[in-house]
């Protein structure tokens, strides 16, 4: 498991737009490592502006794609992230020992960290629901979730689609940072972030891509436990609306969900006392100006 170019591309732009300044600590999902031979790392890392890097700092890199390989504990702290940790039953690079099917509820890391990623590790516990909400609980609240996961072409029991990602997003209040699919054509060590649209897909020659993933960066805007998504009808009966639609936000380009109400279907007393509480905050912000 580990951070490949696209990975570390992403990681380097959220850098870049200044949203490592609120990173201060970092926990991956799995005990991941620079998947990235070091001359094309360094290249990566030196176009980001990033000044401080020294590869002595990488201890490993070099081996890629041999063993023993470089954690991608330096990576982070290269960008100013001064607590690092990583969660798999290997136990490699120190990580903290936990079966991703099981809960998590470690009150030393619940809730503590800055940037919670998923490179390729969640797709491995059969219950990846539960994988996520470990992800959720993990992230502190305006905290990121970075995910980049196969569409096809992955080893893992899943593979992913818009949906997934659009659905958490949606159930739990999360902003989207940033969305992308991710190609790698055939025999390359290259790989290409695109538009996060269908149409998209509709001009890539499929004989020369050998991996179509996806790339998702998630805000967590509240602290609340973890909302399991539902789609059509089941979303007014488990969590009390309709659906959603999109609201885009100018600064920086990112977007978040907005329930969508079937005020046929909602409860006048419901109804008075959403309203009511609307007003309270809009008084109470008005007069606070």
């Amino acid at each position: 498991m580990g951070l490949g170019q696209a990975a570390v591309q992403l990681t380097l732009e959220l850098w870049q737009r200044g949203l490592f300044k609120n990173i201060k600590s970092v926990v991956d999902i799995g005990s991941q490592e620079i998947h990235v031979e070091a001359d094309q790392f360094e290249g990566l890392v030196r176009a980001a502006g990033v000044s401080n890097y020294r590869s002595t700092n990488f201890p490993g890199i070099e081996n890629y794609p041999a063993h023993p390989r470089s954690s991608a504990r330096h990576f982070y702290q290269m960008l100013g992230a001064e607590n690092y940790a990583c969660i798999d039953l290997n136990k490699d690079f120190g990580a903290i020992p936990h079966d991703l099917n099981a809960p998590f509820s470690d009150p030393a890391h619940v809730g503590k960290y800055d940037l919670v990623t998923d490179h390729g590790s969640c797709e491995h516990a059969f219950n990846i629901a539960e994988a996520y909400r470990t992800l959720h609980r993990l992230c502190k609240v305006n905290g990121l979730i970075l995910a980049v996961q196969q569409v096809y072409g992955g080893n893992g029991y899943y593979n992913f689609d818009q949906s997934f990602f659009e659905g958490i997003a949606a159930a739990n209040g999360y902003k989207i940072v940033f969305a992308s699919f991710v190609l790698t054509p055939p025999n390359s060590k290259e790989q290409f972030h695109v538009p996060i649209a269908s149409a998209m897909l509709d001009v890539v020659d499929w004989g020369k891509v050998d991996y179509l993933g996806m790339a998702y960066v998630l805000q967590k805007q509240k602290d609340s436990e973890f909302q399991f998504p539902y789609q059509g009808e089941y979303l007014s009966q488990a969590q009390n609306h309709y659906g959603y639609n999109l609201h885009f936000s100018v600064e920086p380009p990112s977007r978040t969900y907005v329930p969508i109400f079937d005020l046929n279907a909602v409860k006048t007393k419901t109804l008075v006392n959403v309203l009511s509480q609307r007003l309270q905050n809009k008084l109470f912000r008005a007069f606070r100006a």
